[in-house]
């Protein structure tokens, strides 16, 4: 889970990458105004329209700024991959109630429009996605900084999600409790994906080099007991289909 950089006093990405299962039991109305939302958008551009698609976009950027978009929007690219060309927009969070008010902005402000004059050509392909947030185990100040977030992309068998939550919760008290010199942030798909994230970030290249001490030698502290800490790592490798790793770029030029 991601280092504390002394040249960063905070986290995003895919997605980067973006999601409904809370581990602490809240009640719908609670639910309603929890800002834990956020949404994520993929662009491809198409084939040699890159700078073009990016020009337009950060015009159309304006317009939204000028119109007052109430969200603030993170521009990502891949760094490694087959999909290096996707453009990630990404913005968190927002309540479930907070998205019927955006809604009416959208519409008000005409950004559609906009957006189908000046940006919506050069696009061969888009999709969106929602993700909620799981705050409450993740350790990502409000004033992190950081120019790459390393993405883990976990595919969820089915029936594993309660077991899951609990072997989370256990790596994120453990990491917090032994202060672990990382920032992380989970979140989970809400789009009908048994998918969950878990993003760290970073400043440079250098501090994505593995640590000095092992989380599973960390974990091993917290637990007392070598054997547990395998059990428990073991029983998590055994929740999931698949896992993807990819890191991605913040692109300041592009976020507002």
């Amino acid at each position: 889970m991601t280092k504390t950089i002394k040249a960063i006093p905070f986290y995003f990405s895919l997605f980067i990458l973006l999601m409904s299962w809370v581990s602490v039991p809240i009640n719908a109305e609670e639910k309603k105004l929890e800002k834990n939302i956020s949404t994520t958008w993929v662009f491809v551009p198409k084939a040699g329209q890159s700078a073009d698609f990016e020009k337009a976009f950060k015009k159309h950027g304006a317009y939204r700024k000028s119109m007052k978009d109430p969200r603030t929007w993170n521009v990502y690219k891949a760094d490694m991959g087959s999909k290096m060309n996707a453009y990630i927009v990404r913005s968190c969070c927002e309540s479930w109630s907070d998205l019927d008010d955006y809604r009416q902005w959208h519409t008000k402000s005409k950004v559609i429009e906009n957006w189908r004059k000046n940006v919506g050509k050069y696009v061969a392909h888009f999709e969106r996605n929602r993700s909620e947030a799981d705050f409450k185990n993740s350790n990502w100040p409000a004033d992190l900084k950081y120019k790459y977030v390393g993405v883990n992309t976990y595919k969820v068998k089915l029936g594993h999600y309660e077991a899951l939550e609990k072997d989370k919760k256990t790596f994120s008290d453990a990491a917090k409790k032994e202060n672990w010199p990382y920032n992380w942030f989970w979140d989970v798909y809400v789009n009908g994906q048994s998918k969950i994230n878990l993003a760290i970030p970073y400043m440079n290249y250098g501090d994505m080099a593995p640590p000095e001490v092992k989380f599973s030698e960390m974990l091993a502290k917290h637990l007392g007991s070598e054997k547990k800490a395998k059990e428990v790592l073991k029983r998590w490798s055994s929740h999931f289909e698949s896992i993807l790793y990819n890191v991605y770029v913040l692109r300041e030029d592009l976020s507002r």
